[in-house]
């Protein structure tokens, strides 16, 4: 952009529906995922001394939200049980078997070798209005820290769609521009 010329190059809005979420970990989250909710970023102020004004500069560390994805349960509770074998396994309630274990995911998924199994990378891409690939969203270092319950009543009709929400941790994200 020039002075002369303040008009943005691509003056199309970035569209609600046009995304993708792969987990390696969790192959069937990719496919019931009805929600996407990109995390945020910030980072602390540090308090910088001065006899009359408080001033402050900036934190030297990067805060991340969290990622939250809401999914639909299927017959078979497949990207369901997917969550909760994975944070279940993480956290061995029984035995140390089930962490020793972390690498076979559960019964939907492949084996991952891994020296951190309970560590995944993922990525959600965000598409153009052509459903052509624009962005990539790369997270390092993923993991569960939350699974949500579904509520299920014989008042419902069997056309009622369930769903559950997962939030998920991780190290930091990449931001790749595909296009």
């Amino acid at each position: 952009m020039t002075v002369l010329n303040r008009n943005p190059s691509n003056p199309n809005m970035l569209q609600p529906n046009k995304f993708t979420l792969n987990l390696s970990r969790a192959p069937n989250l990719q496919y019931f995922c009805q929600t996407v909710t990109l995390p945020g970023i910030s980072t602390s102020e540090i308090p910088v001394q001065n006899p009359f004004v408080e001033l402050y500069a900036p934190g030297e560390k990067a805060i991340y939200d969290t990622l939250n994805v809401t999914f639909l349960v299927d017959a078979e509770m497949t990207a369901w049980l997917e969550i909760h074998d994975w944070l279940r396994a993480m956290t061995f309630p029984t035995d140390y078997e089930e962490y020793r274990n972390l690498g076979q995911l559960n019964k939907f998924t492949t084996a991952l070798n891994s020296k951190s199994p309970q560590y995944t990378d993922g990525a959600v891409t965000i598409l153009s209005a052509a459903n052509k690939p624009y962005f990539k969203i790369n997270f390092i270092d993923m993991f569960p820290i939350s699974l949500g319950g579904f509520m299920m009543s014989a008042t419902d009709t069997p056309e009622t769609i369930i769903t559950s929400d997962a939030t998920f941790r991780f190290t930091y994200f990449n931001v790749e521009k595909l296009i």
